[in-house]
């Protein structure tokens, strides 16, 4: 029985020398089989030992593989998002300042109108058309110099209206007043 129990040992030992985790599970298996033994229940503690270091540290290294995939998707969300963020800024920092530019081009047309420019204002606010009240403000503009009996002035600012307000009126007027078609 004691070589059958050598033979146990020795076939342990040589997996135990081998140092894989299969090897080992297989080694503590035998050294198991053949408690109080020579040194068996000793070699069964190293093999246990051996394989449960082995264990923790391929569990460590997936979660170190884990852990390395998690901080790229991370870091390339915050990428992304940081790229969205500026991008966005970039746009609302174009959209204000093209707003204010056009709210200025406003300002100044109304100050030329306030100056007495009509005609000026009304080059002003026919270019700005579709913002704020720019078309009435041409209309204005051209009743001004209608007014002013600049009719020669008025007509083209009158003809760009087209039908809109009671320009018909006025331009109908300012042709009379120069005497062209009707």
């Amino acid at each position: 029985m004691d070589e059958s129990k050598s033979s146990i040992y020795s076939r342990a030992s040589s997996l135990m020398q081998e140092g894989t985790e299969e090897s080992l599970a297989q080694a503590m298996r035998l050294f198991a089989s053949i408690p109080g033994w020579q040194d068996a229940d000793r070699q069964l503690i190293l093999c246990r030992t051996r394989r449960n270091r082995m264990l923790w540290q391929i569990e460590s290294a997936r979660l170190k593989q884990e852990e390395d995939r998690f901080e790229r998707k991370v870091t390339r969300r915050k990428r992304t998002l940081l790229i969205a963020l500026i991008a966005v800024l970039l746009l609302l920092t174009v959209i204000t300042t093209a707003a204010m530019l056009q709210f200025r081009r406003y300002s100044q047309a109304a100050a030329m109108y306030t100056a007495g420019e009509y005609e000026r204002a009304a080059d002003a606010f026919q270019a700005m058309d579709g913002y704020k009240d720019a078309r009435v403000r041409v209309y204005l503009s051209a009743i001004a110099l209608y007014h002013a009996g600049k009719y020669e002035e008025a007509i083209p600012y009158f003809e760009w209206l087209g039908g809109a307000y009671d320009n018909g009126y006025y331009l109908h007027k300012c042709y009379e007043r120069t005497g062209e078609r009707s």
